[in-house]
């Protein structure tokens, strides 16, 4: 599927829009699943958004429902904004995501289930933006996964409101608090250019900037704006890179 629009479908099992299959420039708004990925199921998608998808089952006794926004899949370049889950990940569970933004997602996993993740449960994510992700248990922004060069902060949760608390997470090379164990970590506030109004870009006095670890794929791929991946020779942490114009001394 190309440049299409999928809003207010839904499937009584796995993937509320789509259900494998490639996506490309695609946007999933509003879709809902009884079971796995309330916008999409074990796809690969570039360059899409994912927004107030669901993923919610009650089946008399308990609550399911893993993926709000995807699960099981492929991501690059993609934003998840404000979809959720009734169990764990409320923006992705079980994918691989890169160069993506995950905002205001949501889980309500209770202490049997999982106990959340807000932004991501599992999965592996390489420079993205976790922040403003909120888990009902634990793991405000990410539960469970391994992160390098990414961005979780303002994210909320009972116990660990970025991370959680029992560090499952493996991070490297990402800017989060508290400081976790592992290579290049930060807590430093990341210095967003207005939070507040959700705008994740990165001032040029942030702490992130140059300080990530450079990754083969990164070189000849883009941030989440479009623009060269690694600015002045080492990659910000996050989606977005700030561009700059380089100073060579010779």
């Amino acid at each position: 599927l190309n440049n299409c629009t999928l809003t207010a479908n839904s499937s009584s099992s796995q993937g509320g829009g789509a259900c494998g299959g490639t996506l490309n420039n695609c946007t999933l708004v509003g879709n809902s699943t009884c079971g796995y990925g309330g916008g999409a199921y074990n796809g690969t998608l570039n360059n899409c958004t994912l927004t107030s998808n669901s993923a919610s089952y009650y089946d008399g006794q308990n609550y399911y429902g893993n993926g709000g926004g995807a699960y099981g899949c492929s991501l690059d370049n993609c934003t998840l904004t404000g979809n959720w889950a009734r169990c764990c990940g409320g923006g992705a569970y079980n994918s691989t995501l890169n160069n993506c933004a995950l905002t205001g997602n949501s889980a309500t996993g209770t202490e049997w289930s999982g106990e959340g993740g807000g932004g991501v449960y599992g999965g592996t994510l390489n420079n993205c933006t976790l922040a403003g992700n909120s888990a009902a248990q634990e793991g405000g922004g990410a539960y469970w996964s391994t992160l390098v060069n990414c961005i979780l902060y303002y994210n909320t949760a009972i116990s660990g409101p970025n991370y959680d608390a029992h560090f499952d997470c493996t991070l490297n090379y990402c800017c989060t608090t508290p400081l976790p164990p592992g290579l290049g970590n930060i807590s430093s506030d990341p210095m967003f250019t207005n939070a507040a109004a959700g705008d994740y870009h990165l001032l040029p006095s942030s702490p992130c900037v140059n300080a990530g670890t450079d990754q083969d794929w990164m070189l000849q791929a883009t941030d989440l704006d479009g623009n060269p991946r690694i600015s002045c020779g080492v990659v910000d942490m996050g989606a977005f890179e700030l561009s700059m114009v380089c100073t060579v001394l010779i």
